[in-house]
């Protein structure tokens, strides 16, 4: 520290801000979108699906089955069987995506009996990971440090082995990394050769943020040149969704509507999505740029799972620091609502207050939530939001929120510049007088372990609507061993 100090000192004042200047500029650079790829419920598994259920105000699980199926067809629960029959009507109050027992195991040097076991989320992860490089132009890594930031809860794929009373002759040495979550970030790495950071996040529902924003202060930092961020998330098991039933946020009508007056809860969803960034200047046509990203946790509360308007608050507030952007700059926020009401009331409440619509003075701040549209994907939510915004910037529109009809009258919409919009809308001009004619979008994640994130994106000069790719021809097969079917 003393040889770093004295070299300082020798610095005329030019240099030193110069130096300054540059410390500041590569702490806060924007991390671009280069690639990304998803599976999520109503048979999305491409940015063009998405916008495009989006802007249709679609409720992609509305007319799909409750019950999901495999690639053969079969449910993934019988839900005749005597332990799985009091579970029936909530799980088939659900959103979820279809096959996912498929998975190309040779591609990755994967052997048969390592596959049969591997997580379903994994497989995900590893799968979507492959199109979002490809996405990004990375066929080829090779000589990128690379890091991954993965992001899984819940592990539930040995509960039916569990629950079916395989004994040790059923064991198999794969079951261990194949359903770690800690392996999922080490299964990314393995797969793709990659070098670099590698890394498994659980802080519950913010979990897919709070690996954004790790994976941003990696690339910043010069630890990382490629970045990939991905979330996966499955309801494999019944019983969770009595669990989460107790709490009394399900919905029992089956829908979620974020800001209406008939909000009764959430929807439980499940899906996967992977991006990759690099910092800008090394990337060629990004969809859009991560400008900041905040995380805060504020344990002073009543409960582990009280929302606190504090915490809230405080992670907007850090984020818009980070980025050094004014509140009146933003010109759209994805919440985090899912369709419980007392917490969209608080909510829409701290929003108004951070980002200066408080009373009819500021410009009108559209909010919505892309979980009207999906369901809640829990371990996910905060990817799928992000992805949404990412779109919203790029195409300049802010698209309109499904199932919203009447706003909720707890919510003090008179008091507050906040508009739900219900038609594709332009994107929102700047404030007179802010100078910052990029569009920039605010995204809040948070969950019941009360770790809050927010990002900022922002859209980029070069950045134009991506034409839809042809699918590359995959030869996936099943993975799904008799031993662990809810049969």
């Amino acid at each position: 520290m003393k040889d770093y100090i004295d070299s300082i000192q020798q610095l005329s004042h030019k240099q030193l801000v110069v130096m300054l200047a540059r410390q500041r500029l590569a702490a806060t650079q924007p991390i671009a979108v280069a690639g990304m790829a998803m599976r999520f419920p109503g048979g999305i598994a491409s940015p063009a699906a998405l916008w495009e259920a989006l802007r249709e105000r679609r409720v992609v699980f509305a007319d799909e089955p409750r019950t999901p199926l495999d690639s053969t067809g079969r449910p993934r629960w019988n839900l005749d069987a005597p332990d799985v029959a009091p579970y029936a009507e909530l799980v088939t109050k659900g959103a979820y995506v279809a096959d996912v027992d498929l998975f190309d195991a040779d591609r990755y040097g994967i052997s048969e009996e390592e596959a049969l076991f591997l997580d379903p989320q994994q497989r995900l992860l590893v799968t979507c990971t492959a199109e979002a490089l490809a996405d990004a132009g990375l066929d080829d890594i090779s000589g990128l440090r690379t890091g991954v930031f993965a992001a899984i809860s819940d592990v539930e794929y040995n509960y039916a082995a569990i629950r079916n009373g395989v004994g040790i002759d059923g064991l198999s040495v794969h079951m261990g990394p194949g359903s770690a979550a800690s392996a999922a970030s080490g299964r990314l790495a393995t797969c793709f050769r990659l070098t670099g950071p590698a890394l498994t996040v659980d802080t519950a529902c913010s979990s897919a943020l709070t690996a954004l924003h790790l994976a941003c202060a990696s690339l910043r930092s010069g630890e990382c040149d490629v970045a990939i961020v991905g979330a996966s998330h499955l309801a494999l098991a019944p019983r969770p969704f009595a669990v989460v039933a107790r709490s009394g946020m399900l919905s029992p009508t089956g829908r979620a509507r974020p800001f209406d007056a008939a909000a009764d809860g959430y929807v439980r969803a499940e899906g996967c999505g992977v991006l990759v960034l690099r910092r800008q200047p090394d990337t060629a046509n990004a969809y859009a740029a991560i400008r900041g990203t905040a995380v805060y946790q504020h344990g002073d509360r009543d409960s582990i799972a009280a929302l606190s308007a504090i915490g809230l608050s405080r992670v907007i507030q850090e984020a818009l620091r980070t980025a050094d952007i004014a509140p009146h700059d933003v010109g759209y926020v994805e919440a985090q609502a899912n369709g419980v009401r007392l917490a969209a009331v608080i909510e829409a409440e701290v929003l108004a207050d951070a980002y200066g619509r408080k009373g009819s003075g500021g410009p009108p701040l559209p909010v919505g939530s892309a979980k009207a549209n999906l369901g809640y994907l829990e371990t996910v939510s905060g990817m799928a939001s992000l992805m949404k915004s990412v779109l919203a910037v790029q195409h300049a529109e802010v698209p309109p929120q499904a199932a919203f009809d009447v706003p909720d009258p707890r919510i003090a919409w008179d008091a507050l510049s906040l508009v739900v919009p219900r038609a594709p809308t332009a994107w929102p001009g700047g404030h007179p007088g802010s100078g910052r004619p990029k569009r920039i979008a605010g995204v809040s994640s948070f969950g019941f372990t009360g770790t809050y994130c927010h990002a900022l994106v922002e859209s980029v000069a070069d950045s134009v609507p991506r034409q839809p790719r042809p699918a590359a021809p995959r030869a996936a097969r099943g993975y799904w061993p008799e031993s662990h079917r809810w049969s």
